[in-house]
């Protein structure tokens, strides 16, 4: 028997890989471009089941019909055990179904996802600084550790700078600005602040080089490679502790919120958290008047939620391993 590990996202795409390389697992996606483009490039074998909702009604309706879906491809399948993040659908067939379940998220800020599967883990595995609040929402055990999720992929990451050539101009300070997850159910920034951003940032073309990442668009991009050579990230989401780990000067996450994971580093600057887009732009043009250096990247001093996992389950949950 094996694990069942449901996909959803890019970034669970890069960190659940390192799992499955490890434990005999079933891999389960969904028909959303960001997700089924990392899965392809990463060479991660999966079955796509269900769809994902671009609004309200569409994520019912579809979340509805999917755990149906899976429902037939869990009988038929049988797995041991299901590790995710934030898997609704998944982790309400194998809370009835009575098999254990290990919880990844870290973003209790998706208060709808986080409210149906907090309460049905088995156990979550968390960072630093969440724990409380998905005990808010019903989580029954957790596990905090002293790190980041991008830790996983980025110790094992095997970088090669001819993906990134054409995108990093050596003479200039290279500015990485991301999308925002404007489909996603939690809080967000509209595509108008991104647009207007990249607007002004274009302005600035003589003294920086800029980077857009686009989303929902199907291009896949070697991330972490990229950010070894970024100077500013402006970004949110995941991204912004990918950098953080990477050792990238500036960090400037620009969602409304602090997401909690996030906070203690905000508060020591080591992430700059702005939300008006002309002071985003003038520390953009302070550091290309003053730039900074680079940061000692962290993944190596920060706890690795995989190497978490391998530890409870050898001490915990044994017969999983059999």
């Amino acid at each position: 028997m094996e694990f069942w590990i449901d996909i959803l996202t890019a970034k669970q795409a890069r960190f659940f890989k390192y799992f499955a390389e490890k434990y005999p697992s079933l891999i389960t996606s969904r028909e959303y471009s960001e997700s089924i483009t990392a899965l392809n490039n990463l060479g991660i074998k999966y079955e796509v089941i269900g769809k994902h909702g671009k609004n309200i009604t569409e994520k019912l309706v579809f979340s509805i019909e999917r755990s149906y879906e899976l429902l037939k491809w869990f009988l038929k399948n049988n797995p041991k055990a299901l590790i995710h993040h934030g898997s609704v659908e998944a982790s309400r067939i194998c809370f009835q179904a009575g098999k254990p379940i290990f919880d990844f998220n870290d973003s209790p800020e998706s208060i709808f996802a986080s409210r149906l599967t907090a309460p049905l883990a088995t156990l979550m595995i968390v960072p630093k600084g969440c724990g409380d609040e998905f005990k808010k929402l019903g989580a029954q055990k957790v596990i905090e550790y002293n790190g980041l999720t991008p830790v996983t992929w980025l110790k094992r990451h095997e970088y090669n700078y001819e993906n990134i050539k054409n995108l990093i101009v050596e003479n200039k300070i290279n500015v990485i600005i991301r999308e925002p997850a404007y489909l996603a159910s939690h809080i967000e920034r509209d595509k108008n602040t991104f647009n207007y951003l990249v607007n002004e940032l274009r302005k600035l073309s003589e003294e920086i080089n800029l980077i857009t990442l686009e989303r929902y668009v199907g291009k896949f991009v070697d991330v972490p490679t990229l950010l070894t050579k970024a100077d500013i990230v402006i970004a949110t989401g995941s991204i912004i502790g990918e950098a953080l780990v990477s050792g990238v000067p500036l960090i400037i996450d620009y969602l409304p919120i602090v997401q909690k994971m996030y906070e203690r580093f905000v508060r020591e600057n080591m992430i700059i958290h702005a939300t008006k887009s002309e002071e985003i732009i003038k520390l953009v043009k302070d550091f290309a008047k003053n730039p900074l250096k680079r940061k000692e990247s962290l993944y190596n001093k920060m706890e690795d939620p995989l190497e978490i996992f391998d530890d409870i389950i050898k001490k915990d949950f044994p017969y999983l391993l059999e």
